[in-house]
């Protein structure tokens, strides 16, 4: 018999796992391998696949019983042909000599059984043989054994972990057909998202024969397997942090610490990688089968309390529906109804019906609602699915938790009257018109409304006189809207819905196509929801304007937006009175508009950086800076350097590099008497010339400097204008 065929017939060969699948994209091994994950991952079918594949290979599956150098001695002498090594070499030199005759490779099962120190050093002689490139090894262990670690830590070993034993969907679907005649999609898919590639989870709910994968888990033995095979392995503190983790996944260190109770959790989640428990990366990630086993195990109080923990810091950081999520797992009714009154109304404004309705079926599963706030809110998204009588019902017992007309009983009102309006418009209009005026004088928004309720405010904005200005738009310093005689101002919900209403006043009331508006709006990087984002603008304007009947400033024709300037009133029209007449070079119109104000009319639309904007700003900045010169002009005729000089300064605030500024400033203050001042103003301008552009002022301005020291002006270099 060949030498080499002798050692695959002694009883070291491995037998066919069950449920056996072959990987046919296994990764390529480096010669030193280190197999390393828990219970259940198929360590052994992946070695049994290598001693069917390898023209020589040797398979040796360790025990508790080997653990010891004797016992490894004859193991190894009674399986070796003889004369293969000298009577001095030990079991490890022997079994690496008989490696490197065949060339073959060495497949050690249960590595880690060996912890004796002395045993030890038969793994150690295996391992340094393996990192010189003498004889090729892989090793299977639960635990990377401490003899080993050097080798992986210097990276002399190639160590394979649950990723490259995860099964993929073909491979599932393989298993699958080994247990039924057919394999479809959807089934597929499930037992994929359930098992989560862990082979051992898969084959235990296929042979469970259950469809139902979300309690297949429950029905197999996986939790007597995981018990006895996985969780023995691991410290109280590591299973603990398991059990809560797997529970709730803790993506930063705020959810470890005060939602999960748990220290030391970057020693602990190194642990779990590196026994082979989960997948390296920021936080553990569990095969959905064992995530469900690791949670049966935390009390029902620990439950409630992780819960509570985690809705409340889910609140703070306005992520809602994950709260809703762990209030629906928990039954926790009392955190629902305080979501509802706390943030009710930014899940409206955000349109989220869903969560709300969530919460309501979960208040009401336990009991009652008790809070107006969340009543209110209840009280809309009975009205978004149409249960009307559900809606007032809401609205009546928020309204009866007050004294007097408040919030709610004014939108049961509005509502009421809204709906029935068409059957009887003489006698709900003055419903509506009281709820719209309350809802005004107090600074509140209209509740959520179909447009069919919407088109009813319209016609009753119709009926107004039509040419009168109620729209008051201020666009220099704070963007600000003010609406109606009282000039209450607009609360957008976003700072870009009152720049759509600039824009299009800027064009005069022209209309603009959809894709200017957007390229205006998101000029770089527009987003791929923009059209829905500009609705929602309109949207929320409207809802604004509403209470003022001015809800239809913004028309829509023609696939074009466009400002009724019928109801607009310009804050500014002053300022851009006074900028025609300087663009039309039209000097006295400009003065006479200014009223011999130098006082600065503040930034264009505060600190937008929109393009358009951008440039406005620039021009209307550009002609402040004109103004004052000719405001200066004015007040040199009139021998009044005094105020000639506070014009000079507050243009150079805006064109602080301006030599034409500068030279008149010089010259007012030379006609004061003041030369201790023009020094400081033009070693400041001398400054700021240096550290921005790296430049000297010109001859003509130093001139004009070394004027204010001297009784000449220096004729011939007084005036370039």
């Amino acid at each position: 018999m060949d030498p080499k065929k002798l050692y695959k017939t002694i009883k070291y060969i491995p037998k066919k796992p069950h449920g056996y699948v072959r990987r046919k994209d296994r990764r390529a091994l480096s010669g030193f391998d280190i197999i390393c994950c828990c219970a259940g991952w198929g360590k052994s079918g992946y070695l049994y696949q290598l001693y069917e594949e390898e023209r020589s290979a040797v398979y040796i599956s360790l025990g508790a019983e080997d653990n010891s150098l004797c016992r490894l001695d004859a193991l190894i002498n009674g399986a070796l042909p003889d004369g293969q090594c000298g009577e001095k070499d030990t079991s490890a030199l022997k079994l690496t000599e008989h490696i490197s005759d065949i060339d073959g490779v060495l497949l050690l099962d249960n590595a880690d059984s060996i912890t004796d120190p002395a045993a030890a050093s038969f793994l150690k002689t295996l391992a340094e043989a393996a990192s010189e490139g003498y004889i090729k090894v892989i090793f299977a262990v639960r635990t990377v054994p401490c003899c080993l670690m050097p080798y992986v830590i210097e990276g002399k070993a190639k160590l394979i972990g649950i990723d490259e034993l995860r099964f993929d969907r073909d491979m599932l679907k393989e298993l699958v057909l080994a247990y039924r005649a057919d394999c479809d999609e959807r089934f597929l898919y499930s037992l994929e998202r359930v098992s989560g590639g862990w082979p051992v989870a898969a084959a235990a709910i296929l042979s469970n024969d259950c469809d139902n994968l979300e309690i297949a888990v429950e029905q197999t033995f996986l939790p007597q397997y995981a018990e006895q095979n996985i969780f023995c392995k691991m410290s109280g503190s590591l299973l603990d942090y398991a059990r809560r983790t797997a529970f709730l996944t803790a993506e930063n260190d705020e959810i470890t610490g005060d939602v999960l109770g748990l220290t030391d959790t970057g020693f602990l989640l190194g642990e779990l990688i590196n026994k082979g428990y989960v997948s390296r990366g920021a936080y553990p990630v569990y095969p959905e089968a064992l995530r469900r086993i690791l949670c049966t195990g935390l009390s029902a109080e620990l439950r409630r309390q992780i819960t509570d923990n985690a809705s409340d810091f889910y609140i703070r950081s306005k992520r809602f529906a994950q709260a809703v999520h762990l209030f629906d797992e928990s039954k926790n009714a009392d955190g629902a109804e305080r979501l509802l009154g706390l943030y009710g109304d930014r899940l409206l404004a955000n349109y989220e019906f869903e969560i709300i309705g969530c919460c309501g079926r979960i208040i009401t599963e336990k009991g009652r609602m008790t809070d107006p706030e969340a009543l209110g809110a209840m009280a809309q998204y009975y009205y978004y699915i149409g249960d009307y009588e559900k809606m007032e019902q809401a609205y009546n017992m928020a309204d009866s938790m007050f004294g007097k007309e408040n919030k709610f009983s004014v939108y049961r009102r509005l509502y009421k009257g809204l709906l029935r309006f068409d059957s009887k418009p003489e006698l709900y209009r003055r419903n509506v018109t009281t709820a719209l005026e309350y809802l005004r004088n107090n600074s509140l928004p209209l509740p959520f409304m179909y447009q069919k309720e919407l088109d009813v405010l319209h016609s009753m904005a119709d009926e107004k006189q039509p040419g009168t200005p109620v729209l008051t738009v201020r666009r220099f310093g704070t963007l600000r809207l003010l609406a109606g005689e009282r000039q209450t101002e607009i609360q957008c919900k976003t700072k870009r819905s009152a720049e759509l209403i600039v824009y299009l006043m800027e064009t005069g009331g022209r209309p603009v196509n959809r894709e200017e508006l957007l390229n205006a709006f998101w000029p770089e990087d527009m987003p791929a929801n923009a059209v829905a984002m500009l609705h929602n603008m309109i949207y929320h304007l409207r809802r604004e304007l509403a209470p003022f009947g001015i809800e239809n400033i913004i028309c829509y024709k023609n696939k074009c937006y466009s400002l009724d300037m019928t109801m607009l009133s310009d804050a500014d029209i002053r300022i851009n009175e006074i900028c025609t007449a300087l663009e039309k070079g039209d000097r006295e119109l400009a003065l006479q508009k200014s009223e011999s104000d130098c006082t600065y009319w503040g930034s264009y639309l505060g600190n937008t950086d929109l393009p358009w904007a951008n440039e406005k700003r620039e021009y209307y900045d550009r002609c402040y800076t004109d103004l004052c010169m000719l405001l200066a002009e004015h007040y040199r005729s009139c021998g009044q350097p005094d105020r000639e000089l506070d014009v000079l300064k507050s243009a150079l605030r805006l064109e602080p590099y301006s030599e034409q500024l500068m030279y008149d400033l010089l010259g007012c203050f030379k006609s004061l008497g003041k030369p201790d001042k023009a020094r400081q103003y033009y070693e400041e301008y001398l400054s700021r010339l240096d550290a921005e552009f790296g430049t000297r002022p010109s001859k003509w301005l130093r001139n004009r400097f070394f004027s204010c020291f001297s009784d000449s002006d220096y004729e011939g270099n007084t005036d370039r204008r």
